[in-house]
């Protein structure tokens, strides 16, 4: 069994068996006496699906000291997620909660470093869009009706499957101003990313059907060595300048909106 398997298997394995035992469960545990007119207790112990989608905002953090040698200030990117869930109750009010999601990550730098001794501050962008694999633990902490508040816990293991890496600058010693760029894959970047999340959520009845409104922040448990190299011409050629890759981590702040079958 490959490492992939494993570890796609340690993340669905417990909501398939999960799955498998929730019928014996109802069987044994089931009453059949008649619900109360207007009771919904049975629709909080039922199996669910859904689809969500929704804006992205994601940016990276640094994890250099105060006295390293880059100085990173990093701006948002806006994206997009979409994506399906299913979620298996333990309780009525407590569950877990299996999703898979496309997700738009990435962020724009201004880089501090030198090139050819020469401090110089790099313009960079990386686009680094994910599948996202989460398994949170949810739990509803006011209940009315087919309404709910409740909170999401959990962690995620995310795959690259699209990236890009753009990068403007200027390298000037005071007489001479010579601009430097790159523009390629990152190929070079972890594919994996391993994440915390977190999230609050409303889910609310209207017009027979079950919608729900999430906010939830995702922050990445490793660091990915991010490019900064740049290419800086010279007659009719270029020359590559390698840089020291920056670590950086992930962050992802979700605004959805889903429908629960």
């Amino acid at each position: 069994m490959t490492p992939l398997t494993r570890i796609f298997w340690l993340l669905i394995g417990p909501s398939i068996a999960l799955l498998v035992c929730l019928p014996a469960v109802d069987a044994a545990g089931s009453d059949s006496s008649p619900e109360p007119a207007g009771s919904s207790q049975s629709g909080w112990a039922e199996v669910s699906f859904g689809f969500k989608a929704g804006f992205s905002l994601s940016q990276h953090s640094g994890i250099q000291e105060r006295d390293a040698q880059y100085e990173v200030s990093s701006q948002w990117r806006k994206g997009a997620a979409v994506g399906g869930f299913l979620y298996l109750p333990i309780t009525s009010r407590f569950g877990l909660q299996q999703e898979v999601f496309y997700v738009q990550k990435g962020s724009s730098q201004d880089i501090g470093v030198e090139i050819l001794e020469i401090p110089t501050v790099l313009h960079v962008t990386y686009d680094m869009d994910y599948v996202e694999i989460p398994v949170f633990l949810r739990f509803a902490w006011l209940r009315w009706n087919r309404n709910a508040i409740y909170s999401l816990a959990g962690t995620a293991l995310s795959f690259k499957v699209h990236d890009r890496y753009t990068l403007q600058g200027e390298v000037s010693d005071g007489t001479q101003t010579v601009p430097v760029h790159a523009d390629s894959d990152m190929s070079e970047v972890e594919m994996f990313d391993y994440s915390f999340v977190y999230g609050l959520g409303f889910d609310f009845s209207l017009l027979g059907k079950q919608f729900l409104l999430e906010y939830r922040f995702t922050i990445g448990w490793n660091s990915l060595a991010m490019p900064t190299y740049a290419y800086v011409p010279f007659g009719d050629e270029e020359i590559l300048i390698e840089n020291e890759p920056v670590p950086l981590k992930n962050q992802n702040h979700l605004l959805l909106v889903g429908v629960t079958f």
